[in-house]
């Protein structure tokens, strides 16, 4: 009887453990942060890397169906001061571990005149790392762009404000 009883309060422990897990979190390394590494084109511009200082997912946009993200760099120069704006799939939609399916992006730079400083393509991908009723958080893998500025590589996690609809 003593036997049952231990594998019944065991039992019940880990069911009570797995409610305390949110399904929507994953373990996130924030010692990986999100960081856009940068290789200029011009010797009037240094390589150096730069963080975002502010990132939303906004859960519906201007477009049928789809989220919309946009996050400005840290940076205070031409060169490193830029906007990057993605739409994507509803966020409704995606669990943690989806990748985002991109329907627009562009990159361009806040202080810069040249038509040829913005970008409509990119390489690497960002997954879904975890979503919360107000926040998400997003993993850049080598999301990679180009422009006359140079070659841009961003990767890490990043935490986003989720606005609502």
């Amino acid at each position: 009887m003593l036997t049952l009883a231990a594998i019944l309060c065991i039992a019940m422990t880990a069911v009570s453990c797995e409610k305390d897990t949110p399904e929507n979190r994953v373990t996130i390394d924030w010692n990986n942060q999100a960081q856009t590494t940068f290789t200029t084109k011009s010797d009037q511009y240094e390589d150096s890397a730069t963080t975002f200082r502010e990132a939303t997912v906004h859960k519906t946009s201007d477009i049928e169906g789809k989220s919309w993200f946009s996050a400005g760099s840290s940076g205070g120069h031409v060169y490193d001061s830029f906007l990057l704006s993605i739409y994507f799939d509803d966020i409704k939609n995606m669990k943690v571990g989806d990748e985002l399916r991109i329907s627009r992006f562009m990159f361009t730079f806040f202080y810069s005149s040249d038509s040829n400083a913005t970008t409509y393509s990119h390489g690497g991908k960002i997954v879904l790392a975890e979503k919360t009723d107000d926040q998400v958080v997003l993993l850049f893998q080598g999301v990679t762009f180009s422009c006359s500025f140079g070659d841009y590589v961003t990767s890490g996690y990043l935490r986003c404000s989720l606005l609502p609809e």
